[in-house]
């Protein structure tokens, strides 16, 4: 009798192991949860500021002539601000002409 007793004891000795492990992974999974809605809401956050950063570059742009003269205004270097251009051609989907040609045929004015 004394061995039924035992492997009803170690079976329950390891439904209880197996309990505290899923317990444990839920506690993990609840707060990995937490971590990932802060980690995208951050994400989209930089992606409108992102936006708006590029929306602002385009607009020098539009008033100074070139890219470069944005760039240059905005204290970033040239391919900053043609990757922040290529953000306002990527949200374009193809609608309508890209307003951004860059710097050619642009006259610097001075």
């Amino acid at each position: 009798m004394a061995a039924t007793g035992t492997r009803q004891s170690a079976r329950a000795r390891a439904r209880a192991a197996n309990q505290a492990v899923i317990a444990a992974r839920r506690v993990r999974d609840e707060a990995n949860m937490v971590s990932l809605t802060d980690y995208f809401a951050a994400a989209d956050a930089i992606e409108a500021a992102r936006l708006t950063m590029a929306r602002a570059i385009s607009d020098i742009r539009d008033r100074e002539g070139t890219v470069t003269a944005a760039a240059a205004l905005a204290g970033i270097t040239l391919g900053d601000a043609r990757k922040l251009l290529a953000l306002l051609v990527d949200t374009n989907d193809g609608t309508g002409p890209s307003k951004d040609n860059g710097d050619a045929g642009a006259v610097e004015s001075p």
